[in-house]
């Protein structure tokens, strides 16, 4: 039994790592996140972590030992990390403002208020709907309180004044 905690540990702290890097590059590159919502990938560390602590037992060589540090340490600094990332969420908040449809309906656009709390001022974050839990931040503005939204055309929309084409994958702030 514990062979299959220490590869099941192993193989699940993986998969949570690269969906963890993919999560982290979309948010810095405002490209598409396909990988689930950070409260998911924080269970998932965690059951890696659990798992990798059973299979400690497991250890037929040297490279089981190796794999079974790594799951563990992997998994407490993604537990550590996703944490944050789920706290962020807890302090602040993001209340959906309104959602707005391109005339084709080919694109979907939830506008949200951020708020940071009592030091931070309100900010607008828009997001472009995908398949699943799947989602593109394509605008981001601090110091804002509205979405004044106007579509051109079936692809191409003014927010605020500042003109996107979504087929070309513009955003902003452009990065």
């Amino acid at each position: 039994m514990t062979r299959y905690y220490h590869f099941g540990g192993f193989y699940v702290c993986m998969i949570c790592f690269l969906f963890t890097l993919q999560l982290i590059y979309a948010m810095t590159n405002h490209t598409w996140t396909i990988s689930p919502p950070a409260i998911v990938l924080w269970l998932f560390a965690a059951a890696s972590l659990v798992l990798g602590i059973f299979g400690f037992n497991y250890k037929p060589d040297h490279v089981a030992k190796v794999r079974n540090w790594t799951t563990v340490t992997l998994s407490s600094l993604l537990c550590i990390v996703l944490f944050l990332g789920v706290l962020r969420f807890l302090f602040i908040s993001e209340e959906l403002m309104k959602t707005e449809h391109s005339p084709d309906e080919k694109y979907t656009i939830n506008f949200y208020l951020t708020n940071g709390g009592a030091t931070t001022a309100f900010g607008v974050i828009g997001k472009n709907d995908g398949p699943l839990w799947f989602n593109k931040t394509i605008y981001n503005e601090y110091r804002m309180d509205k979405a004044d939204v106007e579509w051109l055309d079936d692809h191409t929309v003014t927010i605020n004044g500042r003109t996107l084409d979504l087929e070309k994958g513009e955003t902003y702030p452009d990065s």
